[in-house]
């Protein structure tokens, strides 16, 4: 009987192995494949730990049949005092497979209020970044996803939170292979094929959080459920599903509530009304991620809505949304600006040139045009027109038989957004205000029919 019982585990093991062998080769194949991926390279993030040894092990035997480039990185987060063996014992692995090794020192900025585990990531995902590789292999695997899913849950994330790590990630170049395989499958595999590998012993510290789900949590919630990973890793899945839902909701609410010709993108907060607040909330979201921003936090989101929804129209609207970043409200439109820390001094004298750009980024493009414009000619050679900031109390006059106006008047029914108005450039002959780029020219220097005019248009640099 015992020697049956030990047959029975051995052919277990024996198929354990060759699913984890066969899992991979079947998603290497169809990834390439659905890639377009000719003869692609992989990098494996090698720690010299048990799953990144099988994963570099594993892929290393596919390279006789499936062609591809394999190379690994090893990063040293200098948090251990034996980090330096480690480099060794990783180069020396990478030998003996003949891989091509490379390994980076890092910095973890233990400042950051990330917290260690947060930083040291952030520190290894920059390092592995600057590989040149078509794609970064990560040893991750279903016990992690279990694991991230209950880190996500603690942290009271939303869908996409919840949805895990992604098996492909396309935009970071990342792939998760063993995503699907368990951790007990790697263990055969390692043990077979005789496998050796690192033992973090910072990986036994429950002060971690990801450590303390791993060693405490899991373990009790196992005593009863005993597919408990399989279980959560299933649970992410279906919220990768409704998280791409989503995305696809908010990619259909976007057409007709972002204006996607300005900068930014301006969200038209009449159409935004018609939605529910729910998907009023996902087409934020996707309009801020989709001007490269982190994903707002439930509190900020509520801000956002909350400020952009009040009935107090002319009050100033600014929420932060990343450095010098803000959401402000204009004109039943929210703008994303891009608000400089200080005005930059514009003085600059027009030599004829048709691109001006000035000193804030922004730029002034100056265009000949018969009978519009401003009767540049008329003054003759001497005429000199200068550029400069807003200083306050300018007047203008663009209208004949209508009195002169003051400039912030004029700004107002021109509609201009407050934040644009202290940057807008302004030129001056001598010392009278004669045009206002995009708004109009003194009536007194107004070209007209049969004069050569100067029409001037301004690109902003900010939203």
């Amino acid at each position: 009987m015992a020697s049956s019982k030990k047959l029975s585990k051995n052919n277990l093991a024996t198929k354990k192995r060759a699913s984890l062998l066969n899992h991979l080769r079947l998603f290497v194949k169809s990834f390439f494949q659905q890639s377009h991926l000719a003869r692609p390279s992989l990098l494996v993030a090698y720690s010299g730990g048990l799953d990144s040894a099988v994963l570099l092990h594993a892929l290393h035997q596919l390279t006789s049949e499936i062609p591809f480039h394999l190379s690994a990185m090893h990063i040293n987060h200098g948090l251990s005092g034996n980090a330096v063996d480690w480099v060794s014992f990783c180069e020396k692995s990478c030998a003996d497979l003949g891989v091509p090794f490379q390994y980076h020192q890092v910095t973890v900025d233990t400042s950051s209020g990330l917290g260690m585990e947060a930083a040291a990531r952030d520190a290894r995902y920059q390092a592995l970044n600057t590989s040149v590789a078509d794609f970064i292999c990560l040893a991750h695997h279903q016990n992690d996803q279990a694991e991230t899913l209950l880190l996500q849950l603690a942290r009271g994330a939303g869908v996409k939170g919840l949805s895990g790590m992604a098996q492909v990630d396309m935009a970071r170049r990342l792939i998760r292979p063993f995503l699907h395989c368990s951790r007990a499958d790697l263990e055969v595999y390692a043990e077979h094929h005789g496998l050796q590998w690192i033992d973090d012993e910072s990986n036994a510290d429950t002060a971690y959080d990801r450590n303390f789900m791993r060693h405490e949590l899991i373990p009790t919630f196992n005593q009863r459920y005993t597919s408990i990973t399989k279980t959560l890793a299933r649970s992410a899945t279906h919220m990768a599903e409704a998280s791409e839902m989503l995305s696809d909701l908010a990619a259909i609410d976007s057409e007709r509530v972002v204006d996607v010709t300005q900068q930014y993108g301006a969200m038209q907060l009449d159409q935004l009304a018609l939605l529910s607040k729910a998907r009023q909330g996902n087409v934020i979201r996707l309009w801020l991620t989709n001007n490269k921003l982190q994903t707002p936090s439930a509190a900020l989101l509520t801000q956002i809505l909350q400020q952009l929804q009040s009935e107090k129209t002319d009050v100033s609207i600014k929420v932060k949304v990343a450095n010098n970043l803000h959401v402000m409200r204009y004109q039943k439109q929210a703008y994303l600006v891009d608000e400089p820390e200080e005005l930059a001094t514009i003085n600059l004298l027009w030599l004829g040139d048709e691109v001006v750009v000035l000193p804030n980024g922004s730029k002034l493009i100056f265009t000949k045009k018969k009978g519009e414009g401003f009767a540049y000619q008329r003054g003759g050679s001497d005429i000199k027109l200068r550029i400069k900031n807003r200083e306050g109390g300018e007047f203008f006059r663009p209208v004949l038989g209508r009195p002169r106006r003051s400039l912030k008047a004029i700004m107002q029914s021109s509609e201009v957004p407050p934040w644009l108005r202290s940057q807008m450039p302004l030129i001056f002959m001598d010392e009278s205000l004669v045009i206002i780029p995009d708004i109009g020219v003194d009536v007194e220097m107004q070209a007209e029919s049969y004069e050569m005019g100067l029409t001037v248009r301004w690109e902003s640099a900010i939203a």
